[in-house]
């Protein structure tokens, strides 16, 4: 029997599709809250942005300990790693402080600008760590008020799981990276558990959410290291979206999904007809949409006047008016940082003349 090895190309899968369809899939989910009108529709606590973020943690977790062990050293993964989130995250921050807020007062009569705040915004949440999501007297009428990115929080996660992964690969030999990761898989599962059991077992929710997110990051990983030995199957992959569906019906998708997750995506990756394959691989607009969407969607509340559109028909606009917003991130921050770092690395790499 093939296993994920054998079909999973490098250089050619659909996983930059996925993540494609994961941005907006956060987009939809996130409609119903900005309409005003609930929680988005979910299995027993488990929504479409939930299930996309945990897609997003378990690709993540495999594309991220490849590129970790083909890596020269910490420091240049680290460096890579920091370059492909970092800069766009930031332009991210300055563009809703200093562009879409101001554009909001003048769609908004009623709100006003306050150039302090969005210097602080931007200061405050600058550090990955996400504490300031308003500029002040912005969105003040928008069915939820005041708020712009929501999505953002997970970033800090998604870094800290970069820093772990290098260090243990660092540390380890790579006899002992496998055991290592189970041993932290099964640690974050009980962490995560707890929490879904027992909501007040720890005060920090900050643990909740690294071992939630960690896990699906990790199960990723490990689907990396032994991918030579885990099955390429197509019933196993129906059994194991059974399993997933199982877990959210009994609201335990969050801390017990991971492994389910990571080799539905893996699968799907290597499966998915081969035009899927094309979607993202010149240009992936995936993370411009992960980060530009939610204030696209609350400036389009502001545009049209209100909550006046059916859910899914707010959802589908704001999703094609992510699309520009996304491709300029990747084209004057996100493509042209990764072309300098690639440049920079081949001009520093010694040069081998032949005898």
């Amino acid at each position: 029997m093939k296993t994920i090895g054998d079909v999973f190309d490098p250089a050619r899968n659909s996983l930059n599709g996925i993540r494609l369809v994961l941005a907006a899939a956060v987009i939809v989910s996130h409609s119903w809250l900005v309409n005003g009108i609930g929680l988005p529709p979910m299995l027993n606590g488990t929504d479409p942005g939930l299930v996309a973020v945990a897609g997003f943690f378990a690709i993540s977790g495999y594309l991220v300990t490849a590129s970790r062990l083909r890596s020269r050293s910490l420091l240049s993964f680290l460096w890579r790693r920091f370059l492909r989130i970092y800069p766009a995250f930031l332009a991210a921050l300055v563009v809703v402080a200093f562009v879409l807020a101001p554009l909001s007062t003048l769609i908004d009569p009623n709100s006003s600008i306050d150039w302090l705040s969005g210097l602080t915004y931007v200061l405050t949440n600058a550090g990955l760590f996400v504490q300031q999501t308003t500029v002040e007297h912005t969105l003040v009428n928008n069915p939820f008020p005041f708020v712009w990115n929501i999505p953002l929080w997970t970033l800090f996660y998604e870094a800290l799981c970069y820093v772990v992964i290098g260090v243990l690969v660092s540390l380890l030999p790579r006899r002992m990276l496998g055991v290592t990761l189970a041993m932290m898989l099964v640690a974050a599962t009980v962490v995560s558990l707890t929490f879904r059991l027992s909501p007040g077992a720890f005060p920090a929710p900050i643990l909740d959410n690294a071992t939630s997110l960690g896990s699906f990051f990790i199960a990723g990983a490990l689907l990396f290291l032994y991918r030579d030995k885990v099955p390429a199957s197509g019933l196993l992959a129906a059994l194991t979206l059974a399993l997933a569906v199982t877990l959210a019906l009994a609201g335990l998708f969050k801390p017990l999904a991971a492994v389910p997750v990571a080799y539905l995506m893996l699968c799907a990756g290597s499966r998915l007809p081969a035009a899927f394959t094309r979607v993202g691989r010149r240009n992936d607009i995936s993370y411009g949409m992960y980060v530009y969407g939610f204030p696209v969607q609350q400036l389009t509340i502001l545009v049209l006047g209100g909550a006046v559109l059916p859910v899914w028909l707010f959802a589908l606009v704001c999703v094609v008016v992510t699309v520009p917003f996304a491709w300029l991130s990747w084209l004057l921050i996100e493509k042209p940082v990764l072309r300098g770092y690639r440049t920079s690395a081949r001009e520093r790499a010694p040069i081998h003349v032949a005898p």
